[in-house]
């Protein structure tokens, strides 16, 4: 008889054809930029249309002009040996001006001004913790007046200001989910302790963590409870595999084992997926809560915290968050610990499985993790989700010194319900505590005749 392939192994296989295939379609985009091959203009031509889209405010134009100037620039650099200072520096003058751009024609375009100004910030932040706190962040590139009293030189210092300002107006007005004062609620917090800049906007993630932790206190309770009930079942799911495993050691009865498997459930009165709807009601608190850190963002950035302060730029050689509205390496790498500590605690439904459950818990806190370097949190939200482990942990090692009591059946293998114990009671059924301690009539004398 042919072995079963090794599922290890074509998870993997599929693995690396989906990682071969997803770089060979970068690779074949990233060969087709427009314009790329068949520009003829030099470098200084297409600079001038550049700066010809910014007093137009054209930011869809100016964009697709960026990587064709970028490319030929730094190909007439290479050629003429100019210094690598002055190349970046002209690199960033025009990632300025299609900040710029952007900016302007969302300022033109009430319609669609957030998503606009959103891309003119993300444009800047893109290069933002490389350049910030350097001399890059103070070269300036000419723009063209937008208006009176707009300036005509501007700076990534003064581009971020400006974009930070507009953005946390704009989406003071923005509700989460369409209904959900997401902003408010943020404000709200900081406003308790004063808006003190370095105590306030972190406070306030401790909080919002207090709240919500408190209010879904008793789903995560029950999801660990279930957890401790199906450890308790396995030992009889243990006797199962046994009684259908063939003298291969394989299960031959998949069907039937399925089958005594929810027979044994139903007969200690478990449901084997009560553990998930604790879950599933969880998820949309922490989508919500992720929804208004980001409505707040902008305002986080008038937040310190430790060593996260506009002075600091770098921990020795790892880059530091200068507010609490950027991402923060050293804040993630917390996160990631304190995810690893929260699942390495967290009950285990399946004892056999044990170590199987803990490498999946595990790997799916380290790719979380992970994921976090490659794209920009606020480290307010970072935070907000460190302190929720703090807690979540702090009730896993509540319900695990619990004692919970033997399980008991509740329905038998035919479906009737488990009969009480008959010498706990009398014949009829009643306790015979319930009238007296032995249950039995008490004898009295004749009263005397007077």
């Amino acid at each position: 008889m042919s072995q079963p392939a090794n599922p290890k192994g074509n998870f993997m296989q599929s693995l690396l054809l989906m990682m071969v295939l997803f770089m060979g379609f970068q690779i074949f985009m990233q060969s087709r930029q427009p314009g790329m091959a068949d520009d003829t203009r030099k470098a200084s031509e297409v600079w001038a249309d550049m700066v010809k889209d910014n007093a137009e405010a054209k930011d869809l134009s100016i964009a697709k002009k960026l990587p064709v100037y970028e490319a030929k620039f730094k190909k007439e650099a290479e050629e003429a040996k100019t210094p690598k200072e002055e190349v970046d520096k002209q690199l960033w003058r025009a990632m300025l001006l299609v900040s710029d751009t952007e900016f302007r024609s969302g300022l033109e375009h009430p319609e669609t001004s957030l998503a606009k100004i959103s891309r003119a910030y993300q444009s800047l932040k893109n290069k933002f913790e490389q350049n910030y706190g350097t001399p890059m962040w103070d070269v300036t590139v000419p723009v063209a007046p937008y208006k009176e009293g707009w300036p005509t030189q501007q700076s990534a210092a003064t581009m971020y200001k400006t974009l930070v300002d507009d953005l946390s107006v704009r989406h003071k007005h923005e509700l989460v989910w369409g209904f959900v004062p997401g902003y408010q609620l943020i404000d709200f917090l900081v406003g308790i302790t004063g808006r003190v800049p370095t105590f306030s906007y972190w406070f306030a993630p401790l909080l919002l963590a207090v709240v919500v932790r408190g209010a879904i206190w008793p789903l995560a309770q029950k999801q660990f409870m279930w957890g401790k009930q199906m450890q308790q079942l396995q030992p009889y799911v243990k006797e199962l595999e046994a009684k259908h495993k063939d003298k291969e050691g394989r299960i031959a009865d998949q069907a039937g084992y399925q089958a005594d498997i929810m027979k044994l459930y139903k007969e200690y009165g478990i449901n084997p997926f009560s553990g998930c709807a604790p879950l599933a009601i969880q998820i949309p608190f922490f989508l919500t809560i992720y929804q208004c850190m980001l409505h707040y963002q902008f305002e986080f950035t008038k937040g310190a915290f430790l060593w996260i302060n506009p002075t600091a730029t770098k921990l020795g050689f790892i880059p530091v968050a200068p507010n609490l509205g950027e991402r923060d390496y050293i804040l993630i790498t917390i996160y990631g610990i304190s995810m690893v500590i929260t699942q390495m605690l967290t009950p285990v439904s399946d004892i056999s499985n044990q170590k199987q459950q803990r490498m999946m818990g595990l790997g799916v806190s380290i790719f979380v993790a992970v994921s976090m370097f490659f794209y920009t949190l606020p480290s307010a939200f970072v935070l907000y989700w460190i302190f929720t482990n703090i807690f979540a942990t702090s009730q896993s090692l509540l319900v695990n010194r619990m004692h919970l009591p033997p399980l008991e059946k509740k329905m038998t293998i035919a479906g009737g319900v488990v009969p009480v114990d008959a010498a706990t009671v009398g014949k009829n059924g009643v306790d015979p505590g319930f009238f007296s301690k032995t249950g039995t009539t008490k004898s009295h004398k004749p009263k005397k005749k007077k």
